[in-house]
């Protein structure tokens, strides 16, 4: 499984149309952060985006892995 960090990914297989993900490195916290958005969400920042913690690489996988993405990253 491939994790870009700092690009969006667009997920696939989702129900949710334009379903965007990026995964930024939280250098403050030490861990990750997962930004997911899509057409006409709701979410609390700026872009409409949800987002989520995570506090290391094996924790980042396991969060893909649970959500059952797959994910096409953009350059």
């Amino acid at each position: 499984m491939v994790i870009k960090i700092d690009s969006v990914g667009d997920v696939l297989n989702s129900a949710r149309v334009g379903h965007k993900i990026r995964v930024d490195d939280s250098t403050a916290s030490g861990g990750f952060i997962i930004y997911e958005w899509w057409d006409d969400s709701g979410g609390p920042n700026a872009q409409g985006a949800f987002d989520a913690w995570v506090p290391n690489a094996d924790s980042l996988r396991r969060f893909f892995t649970e959500a059952g993405w797959s994910v096409e990253w953009q350059a």
